[in-house]
């Protein structure tokens, strides 16, 4: 059973809390061959399998992986495939399955956030927040496209997809170097998401703190500025204590397990 803090409760309630939800919350959907979204390992390996097992790289990838060096990883697999293979993979991951939504994607619709991004690729929670009589109260916007900062002082809610999507995979962002370059290129974008996460309480939901996804966020988003009010970070019961006092030292979040 989830405690949830009372300041939390009041931030959703007045809607200046930010949901950012990962693969977790896509890890419950079902595709009608009863597969479901894989997480960052069960992708790598997906991947992986694509590579030809006399390939080079191949033995150095499965090391990378079984270390869960994952970031290094996705760079081996990237370099290793062409980019029509690559682009083609990630389409049958992530797309030709049509997930239904998990039941973390119909709470978070219930919450009514102004503002919910995600690291996912999937495109099953923006399908889902634009049905019914959300359809016409959703904007779904990519770290590449230019009106993000428009559709914040608009009453429009926004889906904001911070490493890209399936629908453009030659914008995806599995990789470090990847997600540098999209700050290189498009730093316009990640200057209005650092002052999001500055000006608003952040809800993290469907992450570990071994996600690569969270890691790269977390080190690059200014969230540990010297505030009174943190952010929250839902997280399965039984964590460190070392690791959890640290990570709310460093992020300012507070655990909600």
């Amino acid at each position: 059973m989830i405690t949830w803090d009372d300041a939390l409760v009041a931030e959703l309630a007045a809607r200046r809390c930010l949901v950012f939800f990962g693969s977790g919350a896509s890890a419950g959907c079902v595709a009608a061959n009863g597969h479901n979204p894989p997480n960052w390992e069960n992708l790598l390996r997906d991947l992986q399998n694509r590579i030809q097992t006399g390939h080079t790289n191949f033995e150095i990838i499965d090391n990378l992986i079984s270390e869960k060096r994952f970031l290094d990883a996705a760079e081996v697999i990237v370099s290793s495939m062409t980019h029509a293979t690559y682009a083609a993979a990630m389409r049958q991951i992530f797309e030709l399955p049509r997930f239904e939504p998990s039941e973390v994607h119909k709470a978070i619709l219930a919450i009514d956030p102004k503002v919910v991004v995600t690291t996912n690729f999937d495109t099953i929670y923006d399908r889902y927040s634009q049905q019914g009589r959300a359809a016409n109260g959703y904007n779904v916007i990519k770290y590449h496209d230019s009106h993000l900062l428009t559709e914040l002082r608009s009453p429009i809610r926004c889906v904001v997809k911070a490493h890209g999507c399936i629908t453009n995979p030659d914008r995806m962002v599995l990789t470090k170097a990847q997600f540098f370059e999209a700050r290189q290129k498009e730093p316009q974008f990640y200057k209005v998401l650092d002052a999001l996460f500055l000006t608003h309480t952040i809800l993290f939901v469907g992450y570990s703190l071994a996600d690569p996804d969270i890691q790269l966020t977390l080190e690059n988003a200014n969230i540990a500025a010297s505030s009174s009010r943190k952010h929250y970070f839902v997280t399965e019961s039984g964590l460190n204590s070392a690791l959890r006092l640290a990570a709310e030292k460093a992020y300012n979040i507070s655990f909600v397990e």
